[in-house]
């Protein structure tokens, strides 16, 4: 019979029932899945030569010297750059959640196993000190060995959480725009409004905006720069509890390092203990033969 009954940590049974995080297992629907393969198929250096090779082909081609349909100072392959631009922010901010999402789950079930190794770690040093109770009723001790197995069975510590972090109400702004950019309707949005915008400037309701568009262009511009510093402040944000994620499971991975030399210090300590049970136990089958 036990000395001692443990108890799992709930995320054992969790972990063998849900397994590992992968990326198919993510629900992005039809929007988020395209957002995520535009976003990996942008992100590589292929992508950069592919941009520069049509830049020059256009200035070359579009130059009055040749075929001239859009001379110095380029306004069309301005406007469609600028049109492109703005429209991938979103899809890229939604593409990177996406893909994100897998990345985070695991950043979880990490902190989430170190949190249950160390809850089994305790469960074992509860077990060691229930066997230190029963073996000190056996056999005497002198000082040195009671102190080096009362030494042993002392409890570990858990390693200490993190406060959240203070955020400014700027930073919860940047955070929440970020979120919100990050989505397909965002880019439906800012899709549907330049395509308004143009075709009302073109049936000349907004006579003030003849193409190529200059007042578009320049709102579009100007959306981009204030978008750039909000979306790099608001990911250092959403970014922060990934962060403090990864601080503890660092911590807690210490914190089982640490257990771990206990345990192995209280069973070295409980070798005493079975040593003299061995030891009484053969002097008095030996006294029994006699």
């Amino acid at each position: 019979m036990s000395l001692y009954t443990s108890m799992r940590h709930p995320h054992v049974h969790m972990r063998l029932r849900h397994g590992h995080a992968r990326v198919e297992h993510e629900f992005a629907g039809a929007g988020g899945r395209l957002a995520a393969w535009i976003t990996r198929r942008l992100g590589s250096m292929w992508t950069v030569y592919v941009c520069v090779a049509l830049t020059m082909a256009w200035i070359l081609l579009g130059s009055r010297t040749f075929l001239g349909f859009d001379p110095y100072p380029y306004p069309f392959m301005l406007f469609l750059g600028n049109m492109a631009q703005l429209l991938l922010i979103f899809v890229i901010l939604l593409g990177q959640q996406v893909l994100g999402r897998t990345g985070d789950r695991r950043a979880i079930q990490t902190f989430e196993d170190a949190e249950a190794i160390l809850h089994d770690c305790e469960q074992i040093q509860n077990h060691l000190i229930a066997q230190d109770a029963h073996l000190a009723a056996c056999v005497v001790l002198d000082e040195l060995e009671q102190f080096q197995l009362t030494a042993a069975a002392e409890r570990f510590t858990t390693p200490p959480t993190m406060a959240d972090e203070h955020i400014s109400a700027n930073a919860r702004l940047a955070a929440r725009i970020t979120a919100r950019c990050g989505t397909m309707s965002a880019f439906y949005i800012a899709a549907a409004f330049q395509m308004v915008w143009i075709v009302l400037a073109q049936t000349g309701v907004l006579r003030f905006d003849k193409y190529p568009f200059a007042f578009l262009l320049f709102l579009s511009s100007l959306a981009q720069l204030l978008l750039m510093f909000v979306i790099m402040l608001g990911q250092q944000v959403l970014g922060r509890a990934a962060d403090r994620r990864a601080e503890m499971t660092f911590r807690d991975a210490e914190a089982v390092l640490r257990a771990c030399e206990r345990l192995q210090a209280h069973l070295r300590a409980q070798d005493l203990a079975i040593r003299h049970v061995v030891d009484h136990m053969t002097t008095c089958g030996s006294a029994e033969h006699r």
